[in-house]
């Protein structure tokens, strides 16, 4: 009865010095995490990967609520995305818009080869308009905004937004036409 009873304990005592893979490990950064596997290095954003390459310039010679290839000039996705990151502020981005009574000048190439893009406020074009210009495949985006009320044609300044910039002030109305564009720095003085 002693022999089984001793064979019973050196077995049990046996199962606890078994094989590594069932004692408790001690911890370390292999046992505790697994090792992450790296990814290979993706495109900048996938979608835009897959998305054709953009051409604004079937728009030149129309009026930017004529509607090319299926989208309004500032209906148009690149468009859309390129305002978002000139004017972070969405009600002051709402501002450049055409409802059913906004006016609006056929859109021109100017300097450097990028589009201009002018609208104004039915009977009020002289107390507010915009303009956006933006290179043919939607980058480089410059966007206008002038509220005038109360200013006179020796005071007018209009402001600019671009993307990662603060807004800007300079001299007079929005460019309506390639040689309004660029506009005048507002001198100081």
């Amino acid at each position: 009865m002693k022999i089984p009873a001793f064979a019973g304990i050196a077995l049990l005592a046996l199962s606890a010095c078994g094989p590594a893979d069932t004692a408790p490990a001690e911890p370390t950064a292999k046992t505790d995490k697994p090792e992450p596997k790296i990814a290979p290095a993706a495109p900048a954003s996938a979608p835009e990967s897959k998305r054709a390459p953009v051409d604004l310039t079937p728009y030149i010679g129309k009026y930017p609520f004529d509607v090319v290839n299926g989208h309004r000039f500032l209906d148009h996705p690149a468009v859309k995305a390129a305002l978002a990151a000139a004017v972070p502020d969405a009600k002051t981005r709402a501002g450049v818009d055409f409802d059913e009574k906004g006016l609006g000048l056929p859109i021109v190439k100017v300097k450097g080869g990028r589009l201009l893009v002018w609208g104004g406020e039915w009977r009020a074009e002289d107390r507010y308009n915009w303009a956006v210009v933006i290179a043919p495949d939607g980058s480089k985006p410059e966007v206008c905004i002038y509220d005038g009320v109360g200013y006179d044609e020796d005071f007018q300044s209009s402001q600019w937004f671009e993307p990662g910039r603060p807004g800007i002030m300079k001299q007079g109305k929005c460019p309506s036409a390639a040689e309004d564009y660029p506009p005048a720095e507002i001198a100081a003085g």
